[in-house]
């Protein structure tokens, strides 16, 4: 631990001195890095390592960890910044929260976080970590009903990969620094494992460290069976990915793919059958029939930080074009929502097999986008611009097909990934219904969410301000069907359900009497651009609209059968991100928009002050805040009349069940805070990133 603490260039002793008075067990800080309310309309003591206003409107909100804590048995240090996470029962009397770090190495951020080793061959990555900290279920459960820390209830912390796996699927090696490696990890090297660092990737070579592994950004966990007896995967899995890259434009890049990692034994294994152009998240929906699984991945597809995007779609053509003859464009953004089929037992072959990707589906199936001919369902629109004007519970009919590509094990350049074949039409001649047509760039599409009653649905939410819900009921007997003929479904009937458009929402927002922010405005409206001249001056851009949707979970509650959602912005508020709670609407109702919190921006009381938890550490004001993950841990915690516990673990379909059955003011809800401004301090001189927190969350709603 001591040799991560000091900062690069200068004597340790200061730092370790500083450190070490500022060092406090996992879960023992009760301060809030969020706030209510900002601090100059509260009463709240602007006080560094101290809380603001906590008198939250819609619910109580308490800390589970703080980055920058250690574990008191091993001294195992939490990397921030959190981000995707999700929980299961270790055993019945444990809770184990799982959630990484989305962390950039040398790519950006603070720097290298410190490394970890694994495959016990001296192969090493920097970056993101994936860690666990686990807690007592009964004292988790009573956590909520009084004001102590989380500390008395942490039992273990620790970082969750013990190995990796590459996309050939074997394990990883230490980088050669002067040639090629036979076996790496392919997002830092060409198809051939050869490439030196600089000349793949547009960022120094890490210094501790043989690899980054890049911006691990939102994630879910599955459970073994968690739709019911024998339906979906068959081991319990955390299944992450890396986000965006930055590549040296025209060198011979694969791309970065999603990761499976076996809860079991701490084994990451690289896939591709999602693609290879990075994801914001993938999650497993219901498709109700044994022997395959459903997942919907999400994100940029090609956020890959090339100098020259043309050049890049020039390289493409040159190896053919389109099959209708017309030119690629560079694919980064010009995706549909989708969905992939995986077939259990299979590897990218198709030939039966065991290893853990092929049992759970997760190496031989087929990606699917949605579309639709909008000449005659949306007069011409893709999905940015239909979200623009069309109101709630609007529908479009379409539906999934499979794109011109499959992961086959092999290992190619880029241009030769099925990130491009969005761009192509279906087979009855229609385009992929994405944000902006299939010759241009749109917004983001961002986190995306299971239906928690197990039904064959998703939620999605777009950087530019939309959710929507794709329904796909009928995917069992198509895929049954198709079983027959050892194929998949040619195409699967679905519809998309417009719940709140880039549209107006300020008088959807309830904010409780909270939600003030610096400058004496409301949370109704978003700062992203606020500034005063030296005349006084101010400009606000004061959006109306959802602004930057990032987190979005779809939570289940008795009482409803469309359940609730968690958004999180992540837009650049100056005075402070939001997070809210929903009802979900599919009729045409407006959904109401619960203001939770806010946190961070440049202009915001606390942040401006260097406040900052733990005490010490806000050496960056200026840099964003984020609520970032979320999940239900009410099934894990729910009781029977008795006093005992609903579940047990590992029993199949139990969890999601039990979700369905608390009332959602009844709910334990976690959620993640990034705090990017939070870089020094203990962080650093431990080497772990940036700030934030996860808080267990107790709604609170009319």
């Amino acid at each position: 631990m001591l040799a991560h603490m000091a900062r690069q260039n200068m004597s340790p002793a200061p730092a370790l001195f500083s450190a070490i008075m500022n060092l406090k067990p996992i879960g023992s800080h009760t301060a809030h890095i969020c706030e209510a309310t900002d601090a100059a309309y509260s009463n709240a003591e602007v006080k560094d390592g101290s809380s603001g206003d906590t008198g939250y409107p819609f619910g109580q909100i308490k800390p589970l960890l703080t980055v920058g804590e250690f574990d008191k048995a091993t001294g195992f240090m939490l990397v921030g910044v959190p981000d995707g996470m999700g929980a299961y029962l270790v055993d019945d009397s444990t809770v184990r929260i799982i959630f990484q770090s989305e962390s950039y190495g040398t790519f950006g951020g603070a720097g290298e976080s410190f490394p970890f080793l694994v495959n016990n061959n001296g192969a090493s990555f920097t970056g993101s970590h994936v860690m666990y900290v686990d807690y007592d279920r009964g004292m988790l459960a009573d956590f909520m009903s009084h004001d102590e820390s989380a500390e008395h209830m942490v039992k273990a912390a620790g970082d969750v990969i013990t190995g990796a796996f590459n996309l050939n699927g074997k394990l990883v090696e230490p980088r050669n620094k002067t040639g090629c490696t036979a076996q790496p990890h392919y997002s830092n090297t060409d198809p051939n494992g050869c490439g030196l660092w600089h000349e793949i990737n547009n960022v120094p070579a890490p210094e501790q460290a043989d690899y980054v592994l890049q911006s691990l950004c939102a994630a879910h966990l599955e459970e073994r069976h968690q739709w019911g007896q024998n339906l979906g995967v068959e081991d319990n899995l955390f299944i992450t990915n890396e986000e965006w890259i930055e590549y040296v434009g025209g060198s011979n890049y694969v791309g970065i793919p999603a990761h499976v990692i076996d809860l079991a034994t701490g084994h990451m294994h690289a896939t591709g059958v999602f693609t290879l152009g990075g994801f914001e998240k993938i999650v497993e929906v219901n498709c109700g029939v044994e022997g395959y699984v459903c997942f919907s991945p999400s994100g940029y597809n090609g956020n890959f930080g090339v100098p020259s995007k043309t050049d890049e779609a020039a390289r493409k053509n040159a190896l053919g074009k389109r099959p209708d003859g017309t030119d690629y464009v560079y694919p980064q953004d010009i995706v549909p929502g989708r969905l992939y089929i995986g077939k259990k037992g299979y590897n990218a072959q198709g030939q039966p097999a065991s290893d853990f990707l092929s049992r759970n589906g997760l190496a031989y199936g087929k990606v699917y986008g949605f579309s639709t001919d909008v000449t005659a369902t949306t007069g011409g629109m893709f999905i940015d611009a239909y979200s623009r004007v069309m109101p709630p519970g609007s529908k479009v009919e379409g539906a999934f097909y499979p794109i011109d590509w499959q992961w086959d094990g092999t290992v190619k350049s880029f241009m030769h990934d099925g990130s491009w074949a969005f761009q192509h039409l279906t087979v009855d001649g229609t385009p992929f219904w994405t944000g902006n047509g299939r010759d241009a760039s749109a917004a983001k599409t961002e986190h995306n969410s299971p239906d928690p009653y197990g039904g064959p649905r998703f939620i999605h939410g777009s950087t530019a301000g939309w959710i929507g819900l794709y329904d796909f009921t009928g995917v069992a007997s198509l895929i049954a069907a198709a079983h027959q003929s050892s194929s998949f479904p040619a195409k699967i009937p679905a519809h998309y359900t417009l719940l709140q458009g880039e549209q107006d929402i300020t008088s959807q927002i309830e904010l409780g009497g909270k939600g003030r922010k610096a400058n004496g405005a409301h949370q109704t409206h978003m700062s992203d651009s606020y500034k005063v001249a030296s005349d006084g001056t101010v400009t606000d851009s004061a959006k109306v609209t959802f602004e930057d949707i990032d987190g979005l979970e779809w939570i289940a509650a008795a009482g409803t059968a469309d359940g609730y959602v968690i958004i999180q912005e992540d837009g650049g508020n100056d005075f402070g991100e939001r997070t809210i709670i929903s009802k979900v609407e599919t009729s045409g109702k407006k959904m109401a928009f619960y203001f939770i919190a806010q946190s961070g921006g440049d202009d915001n009381t606390r942040n401006k002050a260097g406040v900052g938890v733990p005490a010490g550490t806000n050496l960056d004001p200026g840099a964003a805040h984020e609520f970032s993950g979320s999940m239900d841990l009410s099934g894990m915690l729910a009781k029977n009349s008795d006093g005992s516990f609903k579940i047990k673990a590992g029993a199949p379909g139990s969890k999601r069940e039990a979700e369905a059955t608390v009332n959602v003011n009844e709910k334990i809800l976690a959620m993640g805070l990034q705090a990017h401004s939070l870089n020094g301090g203990v962080i650093h001189a431990f080497r772990g990133d940036r700030g934030g927190q996860l808080y267990a969350y107790r709604p609170k709603l009319p």
